[in-house]
């Protein structure tokens, strides 16, 4: 709803994304590259502004956009969590803060799945950020010799550090002309990504 895309025609889609899932409701965000998580339900209104949302309600979905930045869908017997992760969100603690507030719910056992997102070799950045951001998150250096950052590595990392077992879909999309890239084409749609009980 705020990439430039006819609202009717994502409305459409989303109505679609239900039929095909079987969820009664999904609930999306307003996601600001920030680090706000938000614990939602059935009764949650709109697209609560964040970039990680967290429920224990079984008649919910939680989506997750992206064209780029990671799509990281999360679950555990009591709550699953949805979190947008890009460059911001890694440095500020995007992650660790959603697993602890799952783990504050009662979640053990809890397990991630990284979607397609842009890979070291394709995200570069200005030397001085690059610098900034690995001298403090060295689990993002790509492994290339450039000022490349591998966000996919950064939230490996902090997904095993909060002890978190983790998979990745290995496509980046940049790469890939089956999905959305902003890096790719500036002026695009997105990619969700969606997790239920």
């Amino acid at each position: 709803m705020h990439v430039g895309d006819d609202d009717a025609h994502v409305a459409a889609n989303r109505s679609e994304l239900n039929k095909l899932l079987s969820i009664p409701k999904i609930i999306y965000m307003r996601q600001v590259h920030g680090n706000e998580v938000i614990n939602v339900d059935f009764d949650t209104q709109g697209e609560p502004e964040c970039d990680a949302i967290i429920s224990t309600d079984k008649s919910v979905g939680l989506a997750v956009l992206s064209a780029d930045c990671l799509p990281i869908l999360v679950s555990s017997k009591v709550a699953i969590a949805a979190i947008h992760a890009g460059r911001k969100g890694l440095v500020n603690g995007i992650i660790p803060k959603t697993i602890n507030q799952m783990i504050a719910l009662g979640a053990t056992e809890i397990e991630a799945i990284i979607g397609p997102a842009i890979c070291g070799d394709c995200y570069e950045v200005d030397p001085i950020m690059y610098s900034e951001i690995t001298r403090g998150l060295p689990s993002m250096v790509a492994k290339n010799g450039r000022s490349n950052l591998d966000l996919i590595s950064g939230a490996i990392s902090q997904l095993q550090s909060s002890n978190v077992k983790s998979k990745y879909v290995n496509v980046c999309t940049k790469q890939s002309n089956d999905f959305y890239s902003y890096r790719r084409l500036q002026n695009t749609g997105r990619q969700a990504g969606v997790i239920s009980f």
